[in-house]
């Protein structure tokens, strides 16, 4: 069941190394839950396989095709 806020789960298919305070370190094969999607092509979310980290990624890097 997708909770409430979500906009579906992805696979990482790039990793994504934070370089701001405000961004999630991902890897290839994470599960990352998006809960928001910003027009600079960036996203919000949480990384469901690293100890549910929140925060921004890059929305390339992640596979959201449902």
């Amino acid at each position: 069941s997708v909770p409430s806020g979500s906009l579906g789960v992805g696979i990482v298919v790039s990793t994504y190394t934070p370089t701001l305070h405000d961004e999630i370190s991902i890897q290839r094969g994470d599960r990352v839950e998006l809960l928001a999607e910003y027009d600079d092509g960036w996203c919000q979310g949480i990384n469901l396989t690293r100890g549910n980290a929140k925060g921004v990624f890059p929305k390339h890097c992640v596979n959201f095709a449902s």
